[in-house]
C-alpha cells in the first residue's frame, strides 16, 4: 500500500531571516574583526584609562581647601592629585576639589556618576603678552604609554573624553606632547559659557615620529589651555607639529584670565587607546589613592595625626631614620615640611622625662629632612636634629612633634 505524506511548503530563506537578530553597528564591526586583539581594541577591554585621578576624588595636599597657585613656570600642585597648574601671567588663579557634580548642578546629565570636580578660578586678571599662559596638565609616566607604539609607524590613536563646565565662552584647546618637548598635537573644542556640564570627546592620531619615553620619566603630557599668548598658538587642530604649542590661532583668542568671575570645572577625564570613547573606568578609592601615592604621599598621612617619633641621641649628634611604608614611589622622594614648604622643620624635641630640649641642639629645634634609599620596609626618612651642645647628656631619647598632616614626600614627574 502506498502512503502519501504532504506538508506545507517551506521557504528556507524566510526561516533563516526569522533567526536573524539585530546586532547593531558595533556588533557588525565585532563580527568583522580579524583577530581577538582587533575585537579587544574595538571595545577597549581591560584596563584602559591612562589618566590617574581623572574623577578628581583624591587631594592629599589640601583636601577640599582652596589653594592659590604660585606665579611662575613649570607647574605647581595644590588641587586634585596628579594635576599641576602653570600660571605665568600677571594675574592669579586658585584651585580646589569641588563637589559640584553631586550637588545637584549636574542634575539631568550623566556627569552625576562623579562626585568631585577640579575647579579653577581666576582670582587676579591679566592682559596677555606674547609669552603669557595659564594651563593645567598631567604628566603620564613612560611605562604607561609603552603600548601606544608612538615614535613608530605602528603608532595607535587615542581618545580623550571629559566633562567640563565654564562660564567663560570661547574656543578652548587641549593637547598632547612628548617630554622633549618637540612634538605636540592640539585639539580645539567650544564652550558656550552657560556654566552647564557637557561632555567633550576628542580623538588624536598616533604620533609616528619623535622620542616618546618608555621609562619612569614623563612619557606624555596632557595639557588643557585656559589662556595663551601668541608665542604658543602655532598648533594645528588634529595634526602633529614639531614644536611646543598650547593652542591654535582660534583657541588663542579665549582669555580665562580676563575676569575674576571666571570659573572652569572638569571631571571624568579619560585617555584611552583607539578612536572610541567608552564608559569611564571607575577604580576603587583605595586603588586610585595607591596610584597617586607613587608620585606623592604624606607620612604618616592626614588620618595619622601629628607625626611623633623617638630616636636615640649619641654623644655628638642627633638624628634618626624613620621607616616609611612602601608607597612604590617612582623615585626616591624629596621630603618637605607642610608648614615651611622646605626640608627644614621647626619641631619640638623632648627628652625621656618630657622636658623640651630643643635648645640643646644647634639651630634650636630646626630639623633637616632627607630620604635614604629603598629598604624592605620602604623609604628611610632621615631626621637630622643637628649637633648637641656641650652641656647635653649622652644617650638622650628625643621625640619630635612636627606639623600636621605630616611630611610631604614628592616623587612627581
Amino acid at each position: 500500500m502506498t502512503i502519501k505524506i504532504s506538508k506545507p511548503k517551506f521557504n528556507i530563506r524566510e526561516k533563516l531571516s526569522e533567526l536573524d537578530k539585530p546586532s547593531g553597528l558595533k556588533g557588525n564591526e565585532l563580527m568583522r574583526s580579524d583577530t581577538t586583539q582587533d575585537a579587544r581594541d574595538l571595545v577597549s577591554a581591560g584596563r584602559k584609562n591612562m589618566i590617574i585621578n581623572g574623577a578628581m576624588t583624591i587631594n592629599q595636599r589640601n583636601d577640599t581647601s582652596s589653594y592659590t597657585i604660585p606665579h611662575g613656570t613649570g607647574g605647581s600642585y595644590g588641587g586634585p592629585d596628579r594635576w599641576a597648574v602653570n600660571e605665568s601671567t600677571d594675574g592669579s588663579i586658585s584651585v580646589n576639589m569641588d563637589g559640584d557634580p553631586a550637588g545637584g548642578n549636574g542634575a539631568g546629565t550623566d556627569v552625576q556618576e562623579f562626585t568631585k570636580a577640579f575647579q579653577l578660578a581666576c582670582t587676579g586678571t591679566a592682559t596677555l603678552s606674547s609669552g603669557h599662559n595659564t594651563h593645567f596638565f598631567q604628566n603620564i609616566e613612560g611605562y604607561n604609554i609603552a603600548n601606544l607604539g608612538w615614535g613608530t609607524m605602528s603608532a595607535k590613536p587615542v581618545t580623550l573624553s571629559f566633562w567640563v563646565k565654564t562660564n567663560k565662552a570661547g574656543i578652548y584647546a587641549v593637547g598632547l606632547e612628548n617630554n622633549a618637548p618637540d612634538r605636540c598635537c592640539i585639539r580645539d573644542y567650544y564652550q558656550s559659557g552657560n556654566f552647564k556640564w557637557n561632555k567633550v570627546v576628542l580623538t588624536f592620531p598616533g604620533c609616528t615620529d619623535g622620542t616618546w619615553l618608555q621609562t619612569d620619566g614623563c612619557g606624555m603630557r596632557v595639557r588643557f589651555c585656559l589662556a595663551s599668548g601668541v608665542q604658543y598658538d602655532n598648533g594645528v587642530d588634529g595634526e602633529w607639529v614639531n614644536s611646543d604649542n598650547l593652542c591654535t590661532t582660534k583657541s588663542q583668542v579665549v582669555n580665562f584670565m580676563d575676569s575674576t568671575n571666571n570659573r572652569f570645572m572638569i571631571t571624568g577625564v579619560q585617555l584611552e587607546v583607539g578612536e572610541n570613547a567608552t564608559e569611564f573606568e571607575h577604580r576603587s578609592h583605595s586603588e586610585e589613592l595607591s596610584l597617586c601615592q607613587r608620585y606623592f604621599a604624606i607620612f604618616p598621612g592626614r588620618s595619622g595625626g601629628i607625626p611623633f617619633w623617638q630616636c636615640y641621641m649619641g654623644s655628638s649628634s642627633g638624628y634618626c631614620s624613620i621607616p616609611v611604608p612602601n608607597f612604590n614611589f617612582r623615585i626616591v622622594p624629596t621630603p618637605t615640611d607642610k608648614t615651611t614648604g622646605t626640608s627644614s622643620s621647626s619641631g619640638n624635641m623632648y627628652d625621656v622625662g618630657g622636658a623640651n630640649i630643643k635648645s640643646n641642639f644647634t639651630g634650636n629645634g630646626t630639623v633637616t629632612l632627607s630620604c635614604g634609599g629603598y629598604a624592605p620596609s620602604g623609604i628611610g626618612l632621615i631626621m637630622n636634629f643637628g649637633t648637641h651642645n656641650s652641656g647635653d647628656k649622652d644617650g638622650v631619647v628625643a621625640s619630635w612633634n612636627g606639623a600636621t598632616p605630616g611630611i610631604f614626600l614628592d616623587a612627581e614627574l
